[in-house]
């Protein structure tokens, strides 16, 4: 589906420079530290999903279409519960929040934006006064306004060719291009392969067939295809904004090598 209309994008996010540029700790800090923004707000699209395919609410009734529900829960429960490295339960997020431990990453801004939200202050705001970059409060702003406000096949859309579809090959890109060996990073080398086995073999399918039963006429299927070339530019853009940071971050660490070798001389 949208193979034709997609594939520049695709193309371009499969080929992206940031891939090859993460070589060092100091590179994977800075992917992790913006990264975990994308992380969290996955599963805003997954409930959305959830609610729209499924009965949350009280008193409980049963679902329009059995099938459609049982796949997104299945989703559901590999998401928010799956089995850790060490074969307890835990979301994926709490996966990646100690994968970044094990990095020695910190989390201070993502703590410091939960608690300004769920204190109450609205959700750009609180990104804002955590100082997150520009290009992580972008990505989470389109990601939770298509949750919030987007039609079903929107989200939908959105979910499969902006996650399900592109993660493993995103995620393979990363174990691949810098050797990334479990010895080193094991928490964090388990959460991608987890993502890489799980999308590929099972959610991005279900989450397939989900998108294709929601577009039911020529406005759903027009209205999937923007959000998924949205959500694809999205990726690209976020992409874009952390390589720049590595950039930014080689450059000021050569600069302060030249000059202690000045000072040296």
């Amino acid at each position: 589906m949208f193979n034709q209309q997609l594939q520049h994008l695709q193309t371009t996010l499969e080929n992206h420079e940031i891939y090859n540029y993460i070589n060092s700790p100091a590179h994977l800090k800075i992917f992790m530290e913006s990264h975990v923004f994308a992380v969290w707000d996955f599963m805003s699209l997954a409930k959305r999903l959830q609610i729209e395919l499924t009965c949350t609410r009280l008193p409980w009734f049963t679902p329009t279409d059995a099938k459609k529900a049982r796949f997104i829960n299945e989703i559901i429960l590999g998401e928010e519960s799956d089995l850790g490295d060490d074969g307890l339960p835990a979301s994926h997020f709490d996966m990646y929040l100690a994968a970044m431990a094990d990095m020695g990453c910190s989390r201070h801004k993502f703590d410091l934006f939960e608690q300004h939200y769920r204190s109450g202050v609205e959700l750009e705001r609180a990104l804002e006064l955590a100082d997150a970059p520009s290009y992580v409060i972008n990505f989470v702003r389109q990601t939770i306004d298509t949750a919030l406000n987007g039609r079903a096949e929107e989200a939908a859309s959105s979910f499969f060719y902006g996650r399900e579809d592109a993660i493993p090959q995103m995620f393979q890109a990363l174990l691949d291009q810098w050797g990334l060996k479990k010895e080193s990073a094991p928490r964090f080398v388990h959460y991608l392969q987890r993502h890489i086995d799980l999308d590929g073999d099972e959610h991005g399918p279900a989450a397939m067939k989900i998108l294709s039963d929601l577009i039911i006429d020529e406005h759903a299927e027009a209205a999937a295809l923007r959000a998924a070339q949205q959500a694809i530019s999205a990726r690209i853009t976020l992409w874009d904004g952390i390589l720049a940071d590595m950039k930014k971050h080689d450059a000021a660490a050569h600069h302060q090598e030249a000059s202690t070798k000045l000072e040296l001389a």
